[in-house]
């Protein structure tokens, strides 16, 4: 993204001192996307490829010397009330990590896959059609809409040292054009989707919340971007989900040339921050696979973060970042290291 279209950014927000605790992060991410491309990684400090629930741990921390600029966290589960979510991590843990990447200057996203209304199954049941029982005058709306409140006062409890709101990336209705979540392309009409989204932004404007920057990401593959797009007023940032499942470097390079060029240019249109809000290679069988083959296929692009998906101590497929000792860990570090590859420490100081 020019300078000029993060300038006209800027002022598109009206930005003050008076400004919300969103405002001020999607102002502060604006001003970090001129230095580089932030690093994120899925419940970094949380687990990682080994071990569970140790604190002061980071599989990134540890192969790189810093915690990753963005850590992302995920939601589901809360909406029932549970006291850990769908991978087992402890809500009141979340919190506590969510203060403490807010205290060392970093940043946070928040997923949300919440189970399915219809079938009491998890968000991968597409059973039922839940997306019209739980909108407004659907038979499950209330009931739908006390889960909405737990995720409301979970998200209104992340507070700093200071008692203020802490602001967060929520990226909720993900990949809605692939037919996997209940809330995706086979479950609900385009039309439903956007109803969906807007329903659950002023749903959580009405809950007095000022600190959430609302994600829009779709995954790879759809014929367009903008087929689910909610509208300007309901979306602060712009991402895409691509994964390499296939271990094929040319595939995934071709892929990502053609989602990040057009998602730029949706950026452009709408004049909204661009991201990679999930990726990596599964199980990272390709060798130098950040320097190689990430890197040079993103670095054209001005997106603000990249953002790796988990390294599940209980799961072997799901890694994707190297932890200390794997192959690939000295090729991370390299590519870490580059300049334009910013870790927290590289943002602390820009606010």
């Amino acid at each position: 993204m020019k300078t000029s279209i993060i300038t006209a950014l800027l002022l598109l927000l009206g930005l003050n001192c008076a400004a919300s605790p969103a405002t001020q992060l999607i102002r502060r991410m604006a001003k970090l996307q001129k230095y580089g491309v932030m690093t994120g990684h899925q419940d970094d400090p949380i687990y990682g490829h080994n071990w569970n629930l140790e604190k002061g741990r980071s599989d990134v921390k540890e192969v790189c010397g810093d915690y990753p600029a963005v850590m992302g966290f995920e939601l589901g589960d809360l909406e029932l009330g549970k006291a850990k979510n769908l991978d087992g991590v402890p809500f009141d843990r979340m919190r506590q990590e969510i203060k403490a990447q807010n205290r060392r200057g970093g940043i946070v996203e928040i997923s949300w896959h919440p189970n399915n209304p219809v079938t009491g199954k998890n968000a991968w049941d597409t059973e039922g059609r839940p997306v019209g029982e739980i909108l407004p005058g659907g038979k499950l709306c209330k009931e739908f809409a006390q889960r909405m409140k737990r995720v409301a006062r979970f998200l209104a409890s992340l507070r700093d040292d200071k008692g203020q709101p802490i602001p967060v990336i929520f990226r909720p209705w993900h990949e809605m054009g692939g037919g996997w979540f209940w809330w995706g392309k086979n479950s609900c009409t385009t039309e439903q989707y956007k109803q969906l989204y807007v329903y659950t932004y002023q749903f959580m404007k009405r809950q007095g919340l000022n600190n959430l920057v609302w994600g829009f990401s779709p995954n790879t593959g759809d014929a367009s971007l903008e087929i689910y797009y909610p509208g300007d007023k309901y979306v602060d940032l712009l991402g895409v989900d691509l994964y390499d499942f296939e271990g094929s470097a040319e595939n995934y390079t071709k892929n990502i040339e053609h989602e990040l060029s057009r998602l730029t240019e949706m950026g452009k249109k709408h004049q909204k921050l661009i991201a990679l809000t999930e990726t990596g290679s599964q199980k990272l069988p390709i060798k130098n696979w950040f320097t190689t083959v990430l890197w040079p296929a993103i670095k054209p692009y001005p997106i603000c973060y990249v953002l790796f998906w988990r390294n599940a101590w209980d799961n072997a497929k799901e890694l994707y970042v190297p932890y200390a000792g794997h192959p690939d860990a000295d090729d991370f570090k390299t590519w870490v290291e580059d300049p334009r590859v910013l870790t927290v420490k590289d943002i602390a100081k820009t606010k």
